[in-house]
């Protein structure tokens, strides 16, 4: 998943202020290395185990910009000054929030007109596949051990909620991810979407 991770963050020229829901230990810092047009980056991000793992890992890669780390939810992160970041990172975050529209709707808050929101996430298979129906097996007891992620329609619940105020381009792609244990999280997908 790195090079796909990395050519959609890549691809859409990370500069300025970014902001990022669901960071986890850092996972996309190795996309951002060599990077010297990073103002400044937040991190939402409610575990706050990964503070001192998103540090390490700024440190490993030689990364030089500052970095906050925000203790909340995505949901909670309603202080931010409006349309004062550049770019808004969600990769394999929307699908363990309570509500994908609340965690947009701040994304959208922060971000500047003209900025970019990056999105990756794993999706759910069209109806009556065989893929839908083993995601419909499996996906409660991913909820459970997964961090409460769950399977959803996240191309429609997105274009839904920001179509009228973005310029929105998603793709639908199979991510390479081993048969085994998460086969069923396969279907994917990934976009740049621009605030207008």
């Amino acid at each position: 998943m790195n090079e796909v991770r990395c050519d959609i963050l890549n691809s859409a020229g990370i500069s300025g202020r970014v902001l990022e829901f669901g960071p986890g230990p850092g996972t996309n810092f190795k996309c951002f290395a060599n990077s010297t047009t990073i103002d400044e980056y937040v991190g939402v991000e409610p575990n706050t185990y990964f503070k001192e793992e998103m540090m390490r890992e700024k440190e490993k890669r030689g990364l030089t910009f500052p970095l906050e780390f925000a203790p909340l939810r995505g949901e909670d992160f309603v202080d931010v000054t409006s349309e004062s970041f550049d770019i808004v990172i969600l990769t394999h975050v929307l699908c363990s929030v309570d509500s994908v529209e609340t965690v947009l709707a701040n994304a959208e808050r922060a971000l500047k007109p003209g900025g970019k929101m990056i999105i990756m996430e794993h999706m759910s298979a069209p109806d009556g596949t065989k893929m839908k129906m083993v995601q419909d097996v499996v996906g409660p007891i991913f909820n459970i051990i997964g961090n409460g992620c769950k399977v959803l329609d996240m191309p429609t619940k997105i274009q839904n909620y920001l179509g009228n105020r973005f310029f929105v381009q998603l793709e639908k792609f199979e991510a390479p991810l081993p048969a085994f244990p998460l086969f069923f999280a396969r279907p994917h997908v990934k976009g740049i979407v621009t605030k207008k």
